[in-house]
């Protein structure tokens, strides 16, 4: 870093000597003078703020309700409190209700893996069942909740998600060839809330589509829309 502030400065001082006499030489020295001390701050405050917003991956906005304070937000979201004020541009800890902060979001907190597995459900929400009813939405979001929960399963939505063959969009590629719409992240939210409208079910098929015999064999405990769910 010693060496690129150094090469700014070489540049500065390459300005062109079209003084032409010692007052026109003082100002134009003056001007390089305050050039340098600009862009030396300029870098460091680069250092500085880009060294720690880049130790996170994902900025959440927040609304303040009464009685929140930087502190508490920052516990939340994984953050903390400098990272808040930098990215708002504030230098106090000051805050009102209804205040819209952004707030960077540690990739290794909670809140992180949170955002990461409500972000994979929606996303298989909307390749597998848009189109669908609101509830027949959540009820995919929440088979892939109890398959966590299950033991038998993976124990994590990616692993889930990602186990060979057991959800089709995935073998054929259209997971990843849409993003979600706002439906299924609401969706999403709704079954990480706890709603649960397929009974428990592990699994879920068209019966009009399925070509496995294997799924004829489960317990139905719902059907909705064109799903049928069972365990």
């Amino acid at each position: 870093m010693t060496i690129l502030i150094e090469e700014f400065i070489i540049v500065i001082e390459l300005t062109p000597a079209i003084a032409v006499n010692g007052i026109e030489r003082r100002k134009l020295m003056m001007k390089n003078k305050i050039l340098k001390i600009a862009v030396v701050y300029l870098i460091i405050f680069i250092m500085i703020f880009g060294g720690i917003t880049s130790a996170y991956a994902y900025d959440k906005i927040h609304v303040v309700s009464k009685g929140e304070s930087l502190y508490l937000i920052a516990k939340w979201y994984g953050s903390d409190v400098n990272s808040i004020k930098q990215a708002n541009g504030k230098w106090s800890d000051l805050i009102y209700p209804g205040e819209k902060l952004v707030v960077p979001v540690n990739e290794n907190s909670d809140y992180y893996n949170y955002l990461v597995d409500r972000y994979l459900i929606a996303k298989m929400i909307y390749a597998e069942a848009r189109g669908e009813s609101f509830e027949g939405q959540v009820a995919v979001g929440a088979v892939i909740l109890n398959r966590v929960k299950s033991g038998i399963f993976p124990n994590t939505v990616a692993g889930v998600i990602y186990q060979p063959d057991a959800f089709e969009p995935v073998t054929n590629g259209e997971f990843f060839n849409h993003e979600p719409d706002l439906t299924a992240f609401k969706a999403a939210d709704a079954a990480l809330a706890g709603w649960d409208p397929t009974g428990g079910a592990l699994y879920f098929f068209n019966p009009a589509t399925s070509t496995s015999w294997w799924i004829w064999t489960r317990t139905i405990t719902n059907v909705i829309g064109h799903h049928w769910f069972g365990i």
